[in-house]
């Protein structure tokens, strides 16, 4: 089951699901994932793997089924867990969890499939190290080197403690070096000697290497580590980190309401900001913590969508970006959007229940001589001009204010794609912080 078209509900994601890792490839992002079998079965049961993709994140489309009977495991097996997937030179590989000991690859000429098992037998097989060798995060460095890394972190009976990298041979399908312990500086990684840690994911921003176990991460400036100093981007479960659109987002899985069962899951996803210091915030206002018991304003419209009666509208909750602009902490706190050029634009899409004429309010500080203008257009950056607000210089970024125009558009239940397009002079012009619309 998945939401397809509603953008009044987009958490969650999938329902009966786990484990989702997101790609992004020609601007669409996919998603591998295992299927819970049923809420009625308390254990992990999981018969079958799925593909997703979506460019909106709001219409999702399934691409395909991946059963056990078409890898070694064969017909029957419920042991469906984590999966990721990479390319190289044209062809599309996806590495499988057999349950919570070995891990498998199939390829394919598209990441929709269909995929093959070419080796017709495990990768990395059970008894290859002492390590517990699954839950594979398949990713590509700056320098075109892929890497696999998997495992489990915590001490257990096979007596490891981390999570193991390995470099990827050219065939994508054996490893092109002995793994290597991704070492930490706590004894036992993410667990401790009486729990062992799985839902491991790795990324790479701004020249630093993120290990992750659901929400918990370390950092590293080299991709074998040492991994320093765990935080918490803010939600526990299954993560994992992507970019779409200059955005990034945090997918992850918890227990599916309202069934109350460890073992049927559902898949959601937040907005993800780094700070200053690369520490990773996931955004509290689309988030639902793990008991379900507190939930954030904006979590069950989810990312990709607004409406207009929002109170606020961040910036920071863009869709699209296009130019110089980045996303930074602002000094007031939170997020804003910093480094606003002359023709840089922001894409807010599916604006829902606009009302005609309405007016539009912006938070922003312009240190900029002449300051600067938005112009709010209608489903392009070169779309029907819908208003334009001139924001005055007050030489200093700090200096916050609010300025408001009129709107020429015709009310709308549904959808309007609003885009932002910042005109001026030379150099940095405008810090946005959010926008509302009164109704």
């Amino acid at each position: 089951m998945f939401v397809s078209g509603n953008v009044l509900a987009q958490n969650p994601i999938l329902i009966g699901y786990a484990d989702a890792h997101m790609k992004i490839w020609n601007g669409k992002m996919y998603i591998s994932a295992g299927k819970d079998k049923s809420p009625e079965i308390k254990g992990f049961s999981m018969p079958n793997w799925s593909i997703y993709s979506t460019t909106d994140l709001v219409n999702w489309k399934l691409e395909c089924n991946i059963m056990p009977e078409e890898t070694f495991i064969g017909k029957g097996s419920v042991k469906c867990w984590a999966s990721d997937i990479t390319t190289r030179n044209g062809k599309y590989y996806f590495y499988f969890s057999h349950g919570g000991s070995e891990t498998g690859v199939l390829v394919a000429d598209t990441p929709e499939g269909p995929y093959r098992d070419v080796l017709k037998k495990p990768m990395i097989p059970e008894d290859f190290s002492v390590n517990h060798e699954y839950d594979p995060t398949a990713f590509t460095d700056d320098d075109g080197k892929q890497y696999l890394i998997f495992g489990r972190d915590g001490f257990d009976g096979k007596n490891h403690i981390h999570y193991q990298i390995a470099r990827l041979s050219d065939d994508m399908v054996s490893l092109a070096e002995k793994p290597r312990d991704l070492l930490t500086d706590k004894p036992y990684g993410f667990g401790d000697k009486n729990r062992a840690r799985d839902h491991q994911y790795f990324h790479k921003h701004n020249g630093i290497y993120y290990l992750s176990c659901a929400g918990a991460y370390m950092a590293s400036d080299n991709v074998y580590g040492p991994y320093k100093n765990e935080r918490h981007s803010g939600q526990n479960g299954h993560a994992s980190f992507k970019e779409l659109n200059g955005q990034t987002y945090h997918m992850y899985e918890w227990t599916c309401e309202p069934f109350g069962n460890r073992a049927f899951r559902q898949v959601m996803m937040t907005y993800l900001h780094y700070k200053n210091n690369g520490d990773m915030v996931s955004d509290p206002d689309f988030l639902i913590d793990s008991n379900a018991a507190s939930r954030g304003k904006y979590y069950e419209s989810g990312v990709g969508n607004y409406d207009a009666g929002w109170e606020k509208i961040e910036a920071e909750w863009f869709f699209k970006k296009e130019g110089d602009l980045v996303k930074r902490e602002g000094s007031g706190g939170g997020f804003e959007i910093q480094n606003i050029h002359n023709n840089d634009y922001l894409l807010f899409q599916y604006v829902r229940n606009m009302k005609t004429n309405t007016t539009i309010n912006f938070r922003i500080s312009s240190a900029h001589v002449a300051g600067g203008e938005i112009e709010i257009r209608e489903d392009s950056e070169n779309g029907t001009l819908l208003g334009s607000c001139t924001v005055p210089g007050n030489g200093n970024w700090q200096n916050y204010q609010t300025i408001s125009c009129k709107l020429s558009n015709i009310a709308r239940p549904a959808n309007t794609n609003l885009y932002f397009v910042f005109k001026g002079g030379e150099g940095e012009l405008i810090c946005l912080d959010w926008f509302n619309l009164i109704l």
